[in-house]
């Protein structure tokens, strides 16, 4: 049929242009409406969400489309639950040691903290996607386990990617909280008016540029209640952060500017600057810390 290789190769490149140029001229026009459903996968058009959505595995939105949220949704995270997250048994019931996943540094290491193995990601699943989620104060948008006895850990986390914004949402019960995207696929995120609690690790992390984080309650996080991963700028202000490892912590001599915020139980790291225009409450907080089936992984007060 084809005369040779380089005209088939030409042929399937075609093919693929349209394709994508066709994706992308769909992704424009339609929203496709989900109520009340199950969801999971990779998804390449605009989705609006309604009702209660239950995530059942690593749901993907790619980045050239959105995924936008009504007021008063609630979207529900499953899990696969682990028996033994630590080690598994191969056929020959030979027992190995389940390796450490690469975002597992010496913090997590030293703290055994299983969901820092390989297998974690796995059973437990996160959401990826440009989001608008405008909710309200009485239809507030909820992010959350989808267990009848919800527990840190339940799920993975919430991926954003650029221009997202989220505002009135509750988000609890995750691994990791929320992950502004880096520079290339994240920035000028908005979160603000939200109540972001109950995370193992961070309640929120910024690895990208020109984000926004503002009047929102944030706690009960045991890495720390934001972690700022750039030294690009980004924007924290007006936020009550209290019962956390750490309020704010700066890596990789990232400067966020940060002010008029109140720290409860949730000291400063003085990498980040004085405390200068925020006010800060150094005091026990009465958690015990972040917890794992059951078992106390990150202990209250380490740093106070």
């Amino acid at each position: 049929m084809f005369k040779s290789k380089k005209a088939f190769i030409k042929l399937v490149i075609v093919i693929s242009i349209i394709a994508l140029i066709t994706l992308y001229y769909l992704s424009q026009k339609i929203i496709l409406q989900d109520k009340d459903i199950t969801i999971g996968g990779t998804y390449f058009l605009p989705h609006q969400w309604s009702g209660t959505i239950t995530i059942t595995k690593d749901t993907l939105f790619l980045p050239w489309t959105t995924l936008y949220i009504e007021p008063g949704t609630t979207i529900l995270f499953e899990k696969i639950p682990d028996e033994n997250i630590n080690k598994n048994t191969n056929e020959n019931k030979v027992t190995k040691e389940i390796p450490w996943s690469n975002s597992a540094d010496d913090f997590i290491k030293n703290h055994n903290d299983p969901t820092g193995k390989e297998n974690y990601a796995t059973t437990h699943f996160d959401l990826t996607a440009k989001i608008i989620a405008h909710g309200t104060t009485q239809q507030p948008i909820l992010f959350t386990s989808a267990q009848k006895q919800p527990e840190y850990a339940d799920w993975d986390e919430l991926v954003l990617y650029k221009d997202s914004i989220l505002e009135n949402i509750e988000l609890s019960y995750a691994h990791n909280g929320i992950n502004l995207q880096n520079d290339i696929e994240g920035g000028n995120i908005i979160i603000r008016q939200s109540h972001i609690h109950h995370s193992l690790w961070s309640c929120i992390d910024i690895f990208s540029a020109g984000n926004l984080i503002e009047h929102n309650e944030i706690d009960h996080c045991w890495h720390q209640a934001i972690g700022i991963k750039t030294q690009s700028n980004n924007f924290i202000k007006n936020n009550n952060i209290h019962d956390a490892q750490l309020s704010l912590n700066c890596e990789f001599n990232a400067k966020p500017m940060f002010e008029k915020n109140t720290f409860i139980s949730a000291p400063l790291n003085p990498d980040c600057g004085p405390v200068a225009e925020n006010t800060q409450k150094d005091q026990k907080t009465k958690s015990i810390g972040g917890t794992y089936n059951g078992e106390v992984i990150y202990p209250a007060n380490e740093n106070s």
